[in-house]
């Protein structure tokens, strides 16, 4: 997903521009453009996930966020803390469309694994109150994903420079698998947290998903358009290739 929109704006720089020889050129006026740019985003995800330096990307592998709100009622509050989302750049792209004349594109595609590794923190009011945190390790295969984005144009000192103005994924999980460290040591309070989370696999996903997909988003967006900064339009969808 993240490679995919990266790829955007680097799949098509001008051949004019100094670029690196890991990036294929696709021209506009290509027949096949979509397949191009697939072709370009297998070429690049590994490379994208990994950090290029010198086109100011740094790596995103893993996605770090501060925290996922599982569940946050009066009486009960559940968090994952310092989450490491893993798994991002093994994809498989299902189908790419883009209408540059619309400057938009949608993206379906098929992560094979996402793993989340963090400390989760439980403060509950049920017979006694509980308060309960440790490290907490989640696996969910075969994410399906849904992408679609609208890029603009804007002019800025008679250049017309290209930018992602909306973007939305939408994720389907389907279920999940959950560890703990020390199994073997598991104190009642945290097999209270281990039933919880693996008998509520529906509400939890329906809760935490949105801050995964608005995290997603925001980083997709703000390195994307990090890219597009630096050429203009023409540069980016060059009329041939």
């Amino acid at each position: 997903m993240i490679a995919a929109a990266f790829a955007l704006a680097l799949v098509t720089v001008h051949v004019a521009a100094e670029i690196p020889s890991y990036i294929h050129v696709c021209g506009r006026q290509d027949p096949h453009l979509d397949q191009c740019i697939l072709n370009s985003i297998e070429n690049l995800k590994d490379k994208i996930c990994e950090g290029m330096p010198e086109l100011n990307i740094q790596s995103n592998n893993p996605l770090l966020l501060d925290e996922l709100v599982i569940f946050n009622t009066p009486n009960s509050k559940l968090f994952f803390k310092d989450a490491n989302v893993m798994g991002l750049c093994d994809f498989m792209i299902n189908s790419f469309r883009i209408d540059l004349d619309k400057g938009h594109f949608d993206v379906d595609l098929l992560f094979k694994q996402i793993r989340i590794n963090g400390t989760y923190d439980l403060n509950a009011r049920l017979v006694m109150p509980i308060v309960n945190k440790g490290p907490v390790y989640i696996v969910t295969d075969n994410v399906g994903a849904t992408v679609s984005a609208d890029m603009k144009l804007v002019t800025k000192n008679d250049q017309n420079k290209a930018y992602i103005s909306k973007m939305t994924i939408n994720l389907d999980l389907k279920g999940y698998d959950i560890q703990f460290s020390n199994e073997t040591q598991l104190s009642q309070l945290r097999n209270l947290v281990r039933n919880f989370l693996g008998d509520n696999q529906q509400q939890i996903i329906e809760s935490f998903k949105p801050t995964l997909e608005e995290a997603i988003t925001k980083l997709v967006i703000s390195v994307a358009n990090n890219i597009f900064k630096n050429f203009t339009y023409d540069e980016l969808f060059p009329d041939h290739a």
